[in-house]
């Protein structure tokens, strides 16, 4: 059991990492989606997608750890949110995913403060 909470706080230290760079890569291609769409925001949104679903992981792996002592992340919201970013995407809704990247934003952001709490 020892051996599993470490492991749960070491990802959830290079999660914290992460988040460091997927914040703002989050909140840059939502700017594009909504205002001034470049040749590569599609892209740009792909490896953002990927990063999200990478935190996801870490979230599912260290949800007990997390919520140990209180709800802190939901994961039917989080569910919910990537469910409804997936069909946007698949309608090609600019304003739709921008709106469902904040919503996952959110819970980015708690990640990051559950990581850094575990980090510090």
């Amino acid at each position: 059991m020892e051996e599993l909470k470490r492991q749960q706080e070491e990802a959830l230290k290079v999660a914290n990492e992460y988040c460091d760079k997927l914040i703002p890569g989050i909140e840059k291609v939502i700017i594009e989606l909504t205002g001034e769409k470049f040749f590569d925001t599609d892209e740009y949104l792909k490896h953002i997608m990927d990063g999200i679903n990478w935190i996801i992981g870490v979230f599912n792996g260290t949800k007990d750890l997390i919520n140990a002592d209180s709800k802190v992340i939901e994961k039917e919201e989080i569910n919910r949110s990537v469910l409804a970013l997936n069909a946007a995407v698949n309608n090609n809704n600019d304003k739709e995913i921008a709106s469902n990247l904040r919503e996952i934003l959110v819970f980015v952001k708690k990640m990051k403060a559950v990581a850094e709490k575990i980090d510090a």
